[in-house]
Order: structure tokens, then C-alpha cells, then sequence
């Protein structure tokens, strides 16, 4: 998939980023499988992200690079002349093939280039070349894509390989909006309707299967999208029968870090210090260790006011599942549960704290300093602010009603300061407060 963030696709199940609502189904797929919420591209624009994927490397690629053009200014020339992850497939006996949608195949096609065309050693040998097919028994695209020939052979052990890349179309991979899609989240809703049909084929129900769903990068050039530090954090999930369930893993993770899973999943030989130093993301299968414990929470509103009721909601991602939510919020007050409401009598400062422990017993702690301002009355006069600069006032508050509070602190307010105009209060008219008096 194409240029979206992760905070922009799975919106505030990530700790430190705010609500989205533009991806709904790859939100619901991250809370059913396996989420990489600290997973970053490698470069700018898409094609050196790509490259890296099967290679190791971005080989200095900054911008588009085809084996007709000829080399760039950037020194680069088309093909590559390098190893890529298919020499390993081939060393170690392993099948594998690329689809596209609007793409009619092989090494020179028509339609959108897939990475492997960049390599050489793919480029110039035909055996190659024929891994390299059309997705759909359409072509071009004009509505939302149908990879069906990528789905047909998902149906038998006899036409699945090892290895299974698809890219969808331009539109589909939500590169750009297309007329036509009648969605702004075109991307999303091709998703709803092709992973399912993968987690619901002969492969992924009777066989060892994973499905990696993956955008190259975020924005474009300059993205520094990561919700907890500087980065381009892009939205990486792993789905499937091996993966763990309703699990979020923050440990830092690269397009390098595809390719090291791949070598470690199959017990390949790395291809560059880049993939051989990267750390594979055997977190997120079932069989792999705990990911680091990390905590946060939400609060809404976020700026409240005294008596208000605030509704706190706890995140974790990592450790050992399940996890427990203990909540401290500074005021004497405490709770337990992941969501929990709770309100300050008074205006001032509070620190409120989180405590989540996992299954493992493994504690981690998260705290937020929040300011909580006087309650508002009366067309936004501020009563407590009025009563805390007159202490004789205040002191009546306690049991009265509120007509009568008011009167009993405007006369407080007029003993103390008799030669000054008593202020009129918004809201109220003058016969009123001609009464009270």
C-alpha cells in the first residue's frame, strides 16, 4: 500500500496518536492480529523503499529508476546489479512469485513496475521474468480491483509458493484518489474485500500461512509521522493463523526488518549489513518472545473543568497478554478497568497515573500532568474563582443552595467593599439581583 502514516491509518489504538477515521477496516485488523506500531520506512520517494524490501538496500536510489532509462544522476543504473532475496528462494529450493494489478506481466510489462524488475539477475533472465504476472484477469483497472488469478492460486498447495507478493493497482494501493472508486478511502475498502478472501483461503486455513500488509512510506518526502519520536512510522501488520492475536509490539522495526524476518523465518543468508542487523519480528508470531510493555492513556475532554466528568481510557501494547489497569488520579481518588470515568471537585493541578501490568506480572507505569480549571456558571463567570479570593464568602458554600449561596457571597462581597460598585453578573436581570439583595 501507498503513503499513509500509521497514526493516520490506525488513529488512537497507538499510543500518542489522535482518532482517524479513514481506515476502519485496517483499524478492526489491527485489533484482531498483530500491529507494528513503530515500524519506519527507509527512504523517500517510494521506489528506494521498495527496493530495500527484497534487497537489503536502497543502493542511493532517490528517485524513479527503470532498466530502459538510462543511469541517473544519482549514479544509479537500471537493472541493479546485486543479489536480492529471490537468489535465496532459488539457493534454498523455495517457490516463489509477484503479482500486480494493471499489469500485463513479465520483465517488460505495461502498467505499474514491480521491484523486482530493478534487479538485473531478474531483469535479464527469462525463467524470472515469468514469476512476474498480471493479479487480475482484468486490465487496465477502472473500479476497485479484483485480484483474482492472486486469489485462485491461494486455493491449492499445487498453485501457492513460498513466497506471495501482491501489489494493487495505483488506485487501489491508495497512491491517489480515483474517480470512479466513490470513496475517499479507496485503499481501505479494497482491503475489506481482498483480506478476508486471503485469511478465508485453502492456504491460510490448512497450512502455516502469514499475510504481511505493508504501506512503503508515509507522506512523501520529509514525513516524520511517528507518534513517540522522529521518524516515518508506517502502518505494518502481520495476519494469519501464526501470528498472536489483539497484540500491538513497539519495538523498532524497518523495511529491513521484513527481509531479516524472511531470513529468519526460512534460515537464509542476509544479503547486506542492513537486513543482517535488523532484527526480525518474530515478536508477532505466536511461537516468538514478549515485546517490550508500554503504557499510555487517553483522557477526553482534555481540558476539563472542576465537576466534570472526564473519561479516561488505558492503552498497552507488548509484554505478556492479557493486561490490568489500575488508575491513581492525584486527588485521592482511584479505580480500576481499562475505561474509567472519574471528575475533580476542585480546579488546580493533578497528576493522574496509570499502572498496567500484563500476565506475566510485569508492571509499567504511565503519568500525565492535567490541569483542571474552575467550573463556569452563569454565562462563564467564574464562582470559585470569585469565592477563592474571598475566603468569608466561601466558607457558606458548603450545604446551601445555589440562589442562596450567590446572595449570602454578593453580600459578603459588598461588607468587605462597601465604596465599590457591586459588578453585575451576565445572565442575571437587574430585578433579580435587586432582590437577592
Amino acid at each position: 500500500m501507498e503513503n499513509h502514516s500509521l497514526c493516520s491509518i490506525a488513529g488512537n489504538m497507538v499510543i500518542g496518536c489522535a482518532a482517524s477515521t479513514i481506515a476502519p477496516y485496517e483499524a478492526e485488523l489491527a485489533q484482531s492480529y498483530t500491529l507494528a506500531t513503530n515500524y519506519t520506512a527507509v527512504g523517500h520517494p517510494s521506489p528506494p523503499d521498495y527496493v530495500a524490501l527484497i534487497s537489503g538496500s536502497t543502493f542511493n536510489m532517490s528517485s524513479e529508476c527503470f532498466p530502459t532509462q538510462p543511469c541517473g544522476s544519482d549514479h544509479l543504473c537500471c537493472p541493479i546489479d546485486a543479489p536480492n532475496i529471490v537468489d535465496r528462494f532459488d539457493q534454498a529450493g523455495l517457490t516463489w512469485k509477484a503479482y500486480a494489478e494493471d499489469y500485463n506481466g513479465g520483465c517488460r510489462p505495461g502498467g505499474q513496475p514491480l521491484p523486482f524488475n530493478y534487479f538485473q539477475n531478474i531483469y535479464d533472465n527469462a525463467s524470472r521474468c515469468k514469476n512476474l504476472v498480471n493479479a487480475s484477469t482484468v486490465w487496465p483497472l477502472n473500479t476497485t480491483g479484483n485480484p483474482n488469478i492472486f486469489l485462485n492460486d491461494l486455493g491449492s498447495i499445487a498453485t501457492a509458493s513460498n513466497f506471495m507478493w501482491l501489489s494493487p493497482s495505483p488506485c487501489d494501493q491508495w497512491h491517489h484518489l480515483c474517480t470512479g472508486y466513490g470513496a475517499t478511502n479507496q485503499g481501505d475498502v479494497y482491503l475489506s474485500t481482498v483480506v478476508p478472501k486471503i485469511l478465508a483461503s485453502t492456504i491460510f486455513t490448512t497450512q502455516r500461512a502469514a499475510l504481511f500488509l505493508l504501506y512503503d512510506e508515509g507522506f512523501g518526502k520529509g514525513s516524520d509521522a511517528c507518534p513517540n519520536r522522529r521518524g516515518d512510522c508506517v502502518y505494518a501488520v502481520w495476519a494469519g493463523p501464526q501470528v498472536k492475536r489483539g497484540y500491538m509490539c513497539g519495538a523498532s522495526y524497518t523495511h529491513y526488518s521484513f527481509l531479516s524476518t524472511l531470513e529468519w523465518n526460512w534460515g537464509l543468508q542476509n544479503l547486506t549489513s542492513n537486513d543482517g542487523s535488523a532484527r526480525p519480528m518474530s515478536e508477532l508470531f505466536t511461537t516468538g518472545p514478549p515485546c517490550v510493555l508500554q503504557a499510555g492513556f487517553t483522557s477526553n475532554p482534555i481540558h476539563p473543568q472542576a465537576s466534570q466528568t472526564i473519561a479516561f481510557s488505558g492503552l498497552a501494547s507488548g509484554g505478556v497478554q492479557s493486561y490490568s489497569y489500575t488508575w491513581n488520579f492525584g486527588d485521592g481518588g482511584n479505580g480500576r478497568g481499562q475505561t474509567i470515568s472519574h471528575s475533580y471537585s476542585k480546579y488546580g493541578t493533578y497528576t493522574t497515573t496509570l499502572t498496567v501490568t500484563d500476565g506475566d506480572g510485569g508492571t509499567l507505569t504511565a503519568s500525565h500532568t492535567l490541569t483542571v480549571a474552575p467550573a463556569s456558571l452563569l454565562g462563564g463567570i467564574c464562582l470559585q474563582c470569585f469565592f477563592k479570593s474571598n475566603p468569608t464568602a466561601s466558607l457558606l458554600l458548603v450545604g446551601l443552595p445555589v440562589g442562596l449561596t450567590l446572595a449570602i457571597g454578593i453580600m459578603t462581597f459588598v461588607k468587605r467593599r462597601r465604596h465599590k460598585t457591586i459588578p453585575r453578573l451576565e445572565g442575571l436581570p437587574p430585578e433579580t439581583l435587586d432582590k437577592k439583595e
